[in-house]
């Protein structure tokens, strides 16, 4: 895909379109609000610990944590109307006819909507990382970089799939429904995983293999993957091994790259 193409038209043009958006740049404020002050208070509670990683790098391992639920409403709000507001809004056609083909506007949708994230959430990581330093006198910067880079990674992976759900439909409501759904669906502290799916799963895998469950819901993968991560450049012991980390990973991937793919099938086949 070269510079000029028109995928990458679509890309810089809904780019300058989305970074306009007060929905995106309003739950950026607040989550920042909600987000800042409370990881300053508990960063500056950690104190040296025997047998426990050190007060910066416990604050390090926290980062996943703290951002988890409030990354999925970023991405919510950035992605779920990237295609279906076209659509909705009937400007879809004109995307399509200048010229342009349903792949060039999902694959701009998507290359866009990751833009955006990272311009939205590397500064809030930066500001954490600014948080520790401050608070704790140093930050350990290897960990830290490894935590950052997972956590956009999570961040991308549900994107992908946000844009794809929205080229599923050919309204905003209905994709904001299906994004929040599939999450909810999954979120831990939500009844439908921990009262449901857990114990059917667990019922269903051979014995000895009730470890995995956890591993394969993508929400959960976060936090999972960023301690084993931050395990392999560190003295810390995580609790999962290599290999439900790396399913964790695989699931997470499977999201990502499921969502656009099974998206552009329905937005090849509709009626525009």
């Amino acid at each position: 895909m070269t510079p000029d193409s028109r995928a990458w038209t679509i890309a810089r043009e809904d780019f300058e379109h989305a970074r306009r958006s007060r929905l995106l740049w309003g739950a950026l404020a607040l989550i920042s609000l909600l987000v800042v002050p409370s990881f300053w208070s508990v960063t500056g509670s950690y104190h040296a610990v025997d047998g426990r990683p050190s007060p910066p790098l416990q604050a390090v391992l926290d980062v996943p944590a703290y951002l988890s639920t409030y990354l999925f409403v970023i991405v919510a709000a950035l992605a779920y109307g990237a295609v279906a507001g076209e659509r909705e809004s009937g400007t879809i056609r004109l995307l399509l006819g200048l010229p342009g083909t349903r792949c060039d506007v999902l694959v701009g949708k998507l290359l866009s909507r990751v833009g955006m994230l990272l311009v939205s959430v590397v500064p809030l990581l930066a500001i954490l990382a600014t948080t520790i330093v401050v608070r704790q006198g140093t930050v350990p910067f290897v960990p830290f970089a490894v935590v950052a880079a997972w956590v956009l990674l999570y961040g991308i992976a549900w994107t992908t799939f946000a844009v794809g759900a929205s080229a599923a439909f050919d309204s905003r409501y209905r994709a904001l429904a299906a994004v929040a759904g599939t999450y909810i669906a999954f979120a831990y502290n939500v009844p439908i995983w921990p009262a449901v799916v857990d114990p059917l799963l667990t019922s269903l895998l051979p014995a000895g293999m009730e470890s995995y469950v956890p591993r394969l819901n993508p929400t959960l993968a976060l936090f999972y993957t960023g301690e084993w991560l931050v395990s392999r450049v560190t003295p810390v012991t995580a609790d999962i091994g290599t290999a439900p980390a790396l399913v964790s990973v695989l699931v997470l991937l499977l999201v990502g790259v499921g969502g656009p793919l099974l998206g552009y099938r329905r937005f090849e086949r509709a009626d525009l």
